[in-house]
């Protein structure tokens, strides 16, 4: 009985040291290949994984930045050791998957004129597989609260190129951790394609401060943990449409709850490798044949013994020391303009 069970307990050691897989402290994305091709409207780039279509030229700088970022997504997810890229990484394996599309509009307001949502630069559409974006603002301009140099606006194109890479299992996952991972993995991209995921705690503030609350505040307000953790992607989009002045709120409280369970995940704590491992569930759509929804899986494996009151209250604390000071309101609460 005692060598049964010590056979036992060596069986299980040896499987976790087999499967084991270490938690990424940074990235540096290799230089990507590229090559120019014709294109009956502007100009196409290949790479690797990645067709980039542009109506204007992009100089060898920019292509040599943008492709080194674009191919450097589902790398750098790949390198979780979660389930971020279960289909994608799979058919990775034989060669059999499509080139990723991206493009890339001249201005500002053709961006508008081919249904890109008003206030954003890019945007990813989960029926085509397509990011969008545009080129004249991938600049970023300069914030009358900051004054930080403008740069770059490619922590924004991640965000989609996030989207993009999961896109086969977005409508599977809860908005906050979908918009939540896309908000992560761009606030620590500090360079084109470079990642640094150690200390992970000031970068987040700084794109907190940079994206939304000015390069001095350090109090926001996001939604309780309860309230952000049941949103679904209707009320999710509702509330994008409702609240242009503050949606950023909920963006906040995903980037912040996803860092909390990534930093589990990383130490064997949580249920986020559960979760993200369960097989996704396929319902018929009632009068349309041939269509399919993705079924949303619990969370309760998310929190296990803490409730969302527990995570909230650590939250608080693990931030306060990071000198983030948070408060919470309800959806609505943070919808209505401020009080004069």
């Amino acid at each position: 009985m005692i060598i049964n069970k010590f056979l036992q307990l060596s069986f299980i050691i040896l499987l976790s040291a087999a499967g084991a897989k270490p938690w990424p402290t940074d990235f540096n994305a290799p230089a990507a290949k590229w090559t120019e091709k014709k294109a009956k409207n502007g100009h196409a780039y290949l790479t690797e994984s990645y067709l980039i279509l542009c109506e204007e030229p992009l100089g060898k700088n920019r292509l040599d930045e943008m492709t080194r970022m674009v191919e450097s997504v589902s790398k750098v997810l790949g390198l979780f050791p979660i389930n971020l890229l279960p289909r994608r990484q799979a058919a990775k394996d034989t060669g059999e998957y499509p080139r990723h599309v991206v493009r890339i509009v001249a201005s500002q307001k053709k961006y508008l004129a081919i249904g890109g949502p008003k206030g954003s630069i890019g945007f990813f559409d989960g029926r085509s597989g397509e990011v969008t974006v545009s080129l004249e603002l991938l600049i970023e301009p300069k914030s009358e609260h900051s004054r930080l140099e403008p740069r770059q606006r490619y922590r924004l194109l991640i965000h989609e190129l996030v989207h993009q890479a999961m896109g086969e299992r977005l409508d599977a996952l809860p908005p906050w951790f979908s918009e939540g991972m896309a908000e992560y993995m761009s606030a620590l991209q500090f360079a084109p394609g470079r990642y640094r995921f150690k200390n992970a705690a000031r970068p987040i503030i700084d794109h907190l401060q940079t994206s939304w609350l000015g390069e001095r505040k350090n109090v926001i307000t996001i939604p309780h943990i309860d309230t952000l953790s049941r949103m679904t992607h209707s009320i999710w989009n509702a509330d994008n449409r409702l609240n242009t002045k503050n949606a950023y709120a909920k963006y906040a409280g995903a980037l912040l709850l996803t860092h909390y369970q990534m930093e589990l995940a990383s130490r064997n704590l949580g249920g986020l490798r559960k979760f993200l491992a369960a097989e996704i569930e396929y319902r018929p759509v009632r009068g349309r044949p041939g269509h399919y929804r993705q079924v949303l899986p619990s969370q309760d494996i998310l929190w296990r013994e803490r409730t969302q009151a527990t995570v909230q209250e650590q939250l608080l604390a693990y931030w306060k020391n990071k000198g983030l000071n948070l408060k919470f309101a309800t959806l609505g609460a943070l919808q209505k303009p401020p009080s004069r």
